[in-house]
């Protein structure tokens, strides 16, 4: 079910909820009406089981409302005497069926709320459970999710194994577009692979007040828009930094990224990294320097082209292709094997290398050094290859901007034609010589949300904006702000695998990163004598109290 047919849902939600519980509600001494107000029936309900009325605004939280609706479920039941777990689960596989059953065929009596057989027969461990999963759902919600860094298309400024603190608020936060989910729960249940949500009805895209714009150069999560058969906030999560904003036109020229014609200043925490070509003496490389001294991992155990994070090939025996930081090349050059460095550009024209290039370069034709079918927009095209764009020289693309018009034809409708018709939901019909939308002919456009331009610092590691185009702004999650861990799986010492430095590091801001760790240890040292004083004082306090007179 789709968002246009939410208010349907809704209705029918509705209806349904008061036939299955207004019988209940007159029986617990309230009106039938109330059970068919939508708000203040859920406050009535709370009245009914004795709840808190504080916690009416969970039931209308995307996702919780789906735990705390079975919570009021099995304490609906519970207050009526109905407190066998078949009671509650029959109610469950018959999305609520049993309820009517029950209204129907039984004489309901009132008994109200027993809270030592609750407690006896549910636990204080579920209880507790299911409180924290509410307060954790709330808060990954609305404030903070984790996340780790999965690949190295950001190395080497976020590495792959930095777990990170997402601020879902900076940007405004984007409320649950699919409510019929697990909580705690991103796409997947884990283990079992299977989907954790179904998609029968979608909630309306709807962002709330932001703290602040994305900035050019900032560090973004955002969902995947390439998976466009899945609801928008359960595709997945990637980070990239944000190279161009809505109105910009974006150009890259010998890796060189161009901004609105002007080579742009990138912030002092920016890495960059590329791949070179390198020859050798033919002495093999110390594996042990290049991963301490210049941040590059070097593995001869694993078959190049799998996933495996090495950022070395080796082609011959004096011949290399190495992913090195910018920051780090002169030191590279430095090596006492290393004879030659050539930085590795993919020109627009295939064969475009000068006559004295070294022969792996010329033979070194793959899918990101030529204009091919990857390549943004020539991938929804792979029959032609109409844009002459590679990884290091592309464009120029203009970036739509909200309320922005563009002209369109025929020749240069592959730019715009997904956004058009997959994220902003037209009918569009391409001829020779005419386009038509919604069944018009059309020679323009105009934006109804803005767009941005994602790339990875791994410039040469990273599927991005370059081969699937444009980010829509309701595909933004948040902007990542903290590195609370950071794990270097390939470090050969088990010592050096926790990267002490990048610990309780910021993510964004001026300067080399500090880490607050020591600062955070002495705060959380600090309250625990602080808790242990209030404690000692209750305690005393306790003891020193009159014993009650009868």
């Amino acid at each position: 079910m789709h968002q246009s047919n939410f208010l349907t849902f809704f209705i029918i939600l509705e209806v349904f909820t008061f036939l299955y519980t207004f019988r209940f509600y007159q029986a617990a001494g309230r009106k039938a009406w109330e059970a068919a107000i939508p708000v203040y029936k859920t406050y009535v309900l709370l009245k009914i089981i004795k709840r808190p009325t504080w916690q009416i605004f969970l039931f209308f939280i995307p996702v919780v409302s789906n735990l705390m609706t079975l919570v009021a479920l099995y304490e609906l039941l519970h207050v009526f005497n109905y407190r066998k777990w078949k009671d509650f689960w029959t109610s469950v596989i018959t999305l609520g069926g049993y309820l009517l059953y029950l209204q129907l065929s039984t004489q309901l009596r009132y008994v109200g709320r027993d809270n030592a057989y609750i407690k006896k027969h549910v636990g204080e461990t579920l209880n507790s459970l299911v409180f924290a999963v509410v307060v954790a759902s709330v808060l990954r919600a609305f404030t903070f999710e984790a996340y780790v860094i999965p690949t190295p298309s950001m190395e080497k400024t976020l590495l792959v194994g930095d777990f990170l603190f997402v601020s879902k608020m900076h940007y405004g936060n984007r409320l649950t577009i699919t409510p019929l989910s697990i909580p705690l729960m991103h796409s997947k249940i884990p283990l079992l692979n299977f989907d954790c949500f179904v998609d029968w009805v979608q909630l309306p895209y709807i962002r709330l007040p932001k703290f602040q714009d994305i900035k050019r150069f900032d560090n973004v999560v955002f969902n995947w828009p390439m998976e466009s058969d899945l609801p928008i906030d359960k595709r997945m999560n990637y980070i990239k930094r944000c190279v161009g904003l809505p109105g910009d036109t974006l150009e890259i020229i010998d890796r060189e990224l161009i901004i609105n014609g002007q080579k742009p200043t990138y912030p002092d925490r920016t890495r960059l990294q590329f791949e070179y070509f390198v020859r050798t003496n033919g002495a093999p490389f110390n594996k042990r320097i290049l991963h301490d001294k210049l941040d590059i991992y070097y593995s001869k155990d694993l078959v190049p082209g799998e996933n495996d994070f090495s950022q070395v090939r080796q082609i011959n025996q004096n011949e290399y292709l190495v992913f090195i930081p910018e920051d780090k090349v002169d030191q590279f050059k430095s090596l006492p094997n290393v004879e030659e460095v050539i930085p590795v550009i993919a020109p627009r024209e295939p064969g475009s290398y000068e006559s004295n290039a070294p022969l792996v370069l010329k033979n070194y034709i793959d899918r990101y050094l030529v204009p091919n079918s990857e390549m943004f927009p020539n991938r929804f095209h792979s029959d032609i290859i109409k844009y002459a764009n590679t990884r290091d020289n592309y464009g120029p693309v203009y970036i739509p901007k909200k309320g922005a018009t563009v002209q369109i034809s025929p020749d240069n409708i592959e730019w715009y034609e997904r956004i058009i018709s997959v994220y902003e939901g037209n009918e569009l019909q391409v001829t020779d010589s005419l386009i038509y939308i919604n069944g018009k002919q059309a020679d323009s456009y105009t934006f109804k949300q803005n767009y941005y331009w994602m790339m990875g610092d791994n410039r040469h590691n990273s599927l991005d904006s370059r081969y699937w185009g444009f980010v829509p702004e309701d595909h933004i999650v948040g902007k990542p702000v903290f590195i609370w861990m950071s794990y270097d799986k390939t470090a050969e010492k088990l010592t050096d695998r926790i990267r002490t430095k990048r610990v309780f590091t910021t993510v964004h801001g001026e300067g080399k990163p500090r880490s607050y760790f020591w600062h955070f240890v002495v705060v959380v040292a600090v309250l625990n004598l602080l808790w242990k004083y209030v404690i000692k004082k209750i305690r005393d306090k306790k003891r020193n109290l009159p014993e009650k007179t009868i």
